[in-house]
């Protein structure tokens, strides 16, 4: 994607602003989400600015971990049971506030697009790879087993960040929910990655996921589509459920 990844906030960015923020509960503004036991603060710097975040660890043996990157609207709903659930697979997690560096125009978080100031897409992606950082320095985390995991907006922010030369990757593994598509022309540069969209009916729909899954496999990167047929962009449910099943399947594979 390297040079291209305008194209893809763009894309997910646009299509959310004029579906997606009626179907968020957004939480209020400068509230950072509770996610209950097993889970502290673990707030990181980036670019000199300390990035509220919270790590959920996974209980028994194993020290696989990912950052979850939530939608437009900032903390929400899917993103807040992504954190909670993983742990149960074995997958420790760290939300992370990527807005918290560039404070969003409204009480719509970015859903309207961007303010008046800069691109904050670079920031975003920045935020992400010194997450991953962060968390290959925590104690009790594998530094080989480190993967994101990005839902809508959030997608494209993790797909940008994992881009990178084989050794050289901030992370290990992909897992991006209703990730809009590749405009690269094939060149991607990511490790083992999972898309899951919720068909026609998402808010980013599966036409716009496909590109990317297409290029994966073009450069033969290990890769896997998971299609929810007429899903919800929320991830609602069951839905959600066999979702998140299939992340983590995907991922405790690949994140040793």
């Amino acid at each position: 994607m390297g040079g291209r990844r305008g194209t893809i906030a763009g894309s997910v960015v646009v299509v959310i602003a004029a579906v997606l923020f009626s179907l968020l509960r957004v939480a209020p503004a400068g509230a950072f989400p509770r996610y209950g036991a097993g889970c502290s603060r673990a707030d990181f710097s980036s670019s000199g600015t300390t990035v509220r975040a919270e790590l959920c660890r996974a209980q028994g043996a194993g020290g696989r971990a990912v950052v979850v990157l939530h939608g437009c609207g900032g903390f929400s709903t899917f993103d807040h049971r992504l954190v909670s659930d993983l742990p149960r697979f074995g997958i420790s997690t760290l939300a992370v506030d990527f807005f918290g560096p560039t404070p969003p125009p409204g009480n719509k978080g970015f859903c309207g697009g961007g303010g008046g100031g800069g691109d904050p897409f670079p920031v975003w992606v920045k935020v992400a790879k010194d997450a991953a950082a962060a968390l290959r320095a925590t104690p009790g985390i594998d530094r080989a087993g480190v993967g994101v995991v990005g839902w809508s907006l959030g997608g494209a922010v993790a797909v940008q960040a994992a881009q990178g030369a084989k050794g050289r990757r901030p992370f290990d593994a992909v897992a991006g929910f209703s990730t809009g598509g590749d405009r690269s022309g094939g060149s991607v540069r990511l490790p083992p990655t999972i898309l899951l969209s919720g068909g026609a009916t998402d808010a980013i729909p599966l036409a716009e996921t496909l590109p990317l899954y297409r290029a994966l496999q073009a450069a033969h990167i290990p890769s896997e589509l998971y299609v929810y047929p007429h899903g919800s962009h929320g991830w609602p449910s069951t839905q959600g459920t066999l979702g998140i099943q299939h992340a983590a399947a995907f991922l405790r594979r690949f994140l040793r």
